[in-house]
């Protein structure tokens, strides 16, 4: 090892350890998330949905990430990163949580390698960075995988700080340029970055150390200020494009919408929210709703924020640090605290990620620096400390598996919010989702009670109701609700096309689909693959071909093919919509009589998970004529399904006969495990019991 190497690690190998070692923690405490779904609460738009993203990383889809605009805001890196995760792990679930929880960990690494190299302080640093890490309010950040935007974001500040101090002890005009580059990057993840010139003037007073020993004060502060002219330049820049994003987005609310006596006087009402959800972790919620806005609430909230700042004011005479981190706090949480309000959403979890870093720096070292120095306080702070980092994480814990999915995730929020539109419209696509349409039909109901003028709101009643099988109620209220200015609205179209498409109609419902997939700047793959389905159902190949097409270049080539769309409504069957897919499989299997694999397979699904008021004796009619029409004769695949079939209608000596020559074929082909799995079924049938189990047939 040279001596230049030996001098490096004897400088920084503690540094570089513990980071490490912090790294790998943080990794461990998020990891169960990687095995998570992807949520229908925005992931849907900006992952599943996004057939840029899910295209993986293409030239075509980095010149969209810069030139477009998308969910009103621009954000290349962020679409950018999603692209790469599509290529690198596919577009699963895994690839897009991974990539998080490894910025969430680097983050923690960075911040901790940042404030010990600064402040040459090993605990203190440690502490901030692993309260930060830990803490229960990242898991929103972290395991949500639509806020890419505050952890990657973030990655990029932590980056810009380093250089940024690189910068501070030779200021050289020009030497700033690689932090202000880290900045844009930032800003392109996400735009709270703003701040980022103040909070850089921030740390000159700590602790870079700018501000002091100055002779001339003004000049000096003048200087930081001028010095810092990119960065200015980038916040007014970008301020002006977000409000012009979120403005062409109708995301930005008037005043008319929130006065804004009520904005300022809920201003305090917020930073006293975050402080208790920072102490008090508890009942956290991707929504929360409104604030509670009394005179008592505010008065409290005042009286606490001023007694906070006096105390951090008082102590920066022993520890600058104290204040430093106070302002960092409320200074982050400036943009998104309320005076300006923005989408559905005043305060949130995800909005704490980088402010609660300056919370974490006041409390730690105003434990270290200003408390008295005797033995027994030092290390009770010690214990208090350590206690804190591991209540984080126990509590980070047990808030991840509210995370695993939508239903989840809604289950937890209607706990809290139970007369939230939103929350009852999601909590109803989730259990839709999840194939209990009953239930969601209920919470579909709610939320469009609650806001009657939501159009996602209301065309979802009508797919649950279709879903239902209920096609002439959802064609009633589609045909109702697309009147006047709503003629032309895709969620209706697309609803009430889907109704007249189940309800045996499909040359109706087609030109009501095709114009809601021809309005949504980018349609949901299932509109485009129902669309298909639909020209499938009303025998129109042609068009149906021209629609595989669309789908291939949307990125889903594994449902582009008439195979393609057979396996779609299989898997919405085995999801427990088999009304809905049995109504693709009926009007298939009479147009494609003859086709052997589409009757076999139909009469499996209807054999094994039936339809409700659905005859089982249909199963068996499809069975048998699969059976009659294969050639060379009967394989063991098709006798399976016609036992099950028998089976199913109580005809289990038929079932016997039938199972015992599909397993005899298995036999004489070494066939091992459909033999196996045929001899289950077998032992079932001895018993007097159908085959309930939706796995296709061997």
């Amino acid at each position: 090892m040279s001596a230049k190497l030996r001098s490096f690690f004897a400088a920084y190998g503690q540094t570089i350890l513990v980071a490490l070692l912090l790294i790998a923690a943080t990794l461990w405490l998020f990891w169960p998330a990687t095995e998570y779904r992807l949520l229908n609460f925005d992931d849907d738009r900006y992952v599943t949905n996004n057939a840029m993203v899910t295209g993986g990383l293409t030239l075509e889809g980095i010149r969209w990430a810069f030139k477009f605009i998308y969910e009103s805001y621009w954000l290349p890196l962020v679409w950018i990163s999603y692209m790469l995760d599509s290529s690198l792990f596919g577009a699963t679930a895994f690839g897009y949580h991974f990539t998080n929880i490894l910025l969430h960990a680097l983050n923690a690494g960075l911040l901790f390698a940042f404030l010990k190299n600064w402040t040459r302080r090993l605990w203190p640093s440690l502490i901030v960075a692993a309260l930060f890490a830990f803490h229960p309010l990242r898991v929103e950040s972290v395991a949500w995988v639509t806020e890419r935007k505050d952890v990657l974001s973030a990655f990029f500040l932590l980056l810009c700080l380093f250089s940024y101090g690189k910068f501070t002890r030779k200021p050289i005009a020009g030497r700033d340029t690689a932090a202000a580059l880290l900045m844009a990057l930032g800003l392109m993840a996400k735009p709270i970055l703003v701040t980022v010139p103040f909070l850089l003037l921030l740390l000159d007073l700590w602790p870079f150390g700018r501000w002091a020993n100055s002779e001339t004060p003004l000049r000096n502060a003048w200087m930081l200020i001028r010095e810092k002219v990119l960065f200015w330049a980038l916040m007014l820049l970008f301020v002006f494009m977000t409000y012009y994003t979120q403005r062409s987005g109708s995301a930005i609310h008037s005043a008319e919408d929130y006065p804004w006596t009520e904005r300022i006087l809920a201003i305090p009402v917020a930073y006293l929210f975050y402080l208790e959800k920072t102490f008090l972790p508890t009942k956290l919620s991707v929504v929360y709703g409104e604030l509670s806005v009394t005179p008592l609430r505010i008065l409290v909230a005042l009286v606490v924020l001023i007694g906070a700042t006096a105390v951090a004011l008082w102590s920066g005479r022993r520890s600058k640090a104290v204040p430093v981190g106070w302002i960092w706090f409320g200074l982050l949480l400036g943009p998104v605290i309320g005076i300006i309000r923005v989408g559905a959403v005043h305060v949130a979890d995800r909005f704490t990620y980088l402010p609660s870093i300056g919370l974490a720096i006041c409390i730690t070292w105003f434990a270290a620096d200003v408390l008295p120095s005797r033995k027994w306080i030092r290390n009770a702070a010690g214990a208090l400390a350590l206690l804190a980092i591991l209540a984080c994480g126990w509590q980070t814990r047990n808030v991840l598996p509210h995370w695993k999915d939508s239903l989840a995730v809604f289950a937890n929020v209607i706990q809290y919010l139970p007369e939230n539109a939103l929350v009852n419209n999601n909590y109803g696509e989730a259990l839709l989702a999840a194939g209990r349409e009953e239930e969601s039909l209920k919470y579909f109901e709610k939320a469009s009670a609650l806001i009657p003028t939501s159009a996602p709101f209301k065309a979802n009643v009508s797919v649950a109701l279709t879903f239902l099988g209920r096609n002439k109620e959802a064609i009633a209220m589609m045909e109702d609700s697309m009147q006047g200015p709503n003629s032309a609205n895709a969620y209706f179209a697309f609803s009430r096309g889907l109704a007249w498409v189940d309800a045996g109609h499909p040359e109706i419902g087609i030109p009501f689909m095709e114009s809601a997939c021809a309005a949504a700047a980018m349609p949901a793959p299932a509109w485009q693959i129902e669309l298909a389905g639909a020209y499938l159902r009303a025998g129109r190949m042609e068009a149906a071909t021209n629609q595989f097409q669309r789908l291939r270049e949307a990125g889903r080539a594994n449902f582009a093919s008439f195979e393609g769309v057979c396996l779609f409504y299989a898997n919405l069957w085995n999801e427990g919509h088999s009304r809905h897919a049995w109504s693709f499989f009926d009007a298939i299997t009479a147009l494609h009589s003859n086709n052997v694999a589409i009757l076999n397979n139909a009469a499996w699904l209807l054999a094994t998970a039936p339809p409700p008021d659905l005859s089982p004796a249909v199963s068996l009619r499809l069975a048998e004529r699969a059976c009659d029409l294969s050639t060379n004769g009967v394989p063991a695949n098709i006798m399976d399904t016609l036992a099950v079939a028998y089976a199913a209608n109580g005809d289990f000596t038929n079932a016997l006969l039938w199972i015992n020559k599909a397993y005899d074929i298995a036999i004489a082909n070494n066939a091992t495990i459909m033999a196996k799995n045929l001899d289950k079924r077998r032992r079932a049938f001895q018993e007097g019991k159908p085959w309930t189990h939706i796995v296709a047939p061997d």
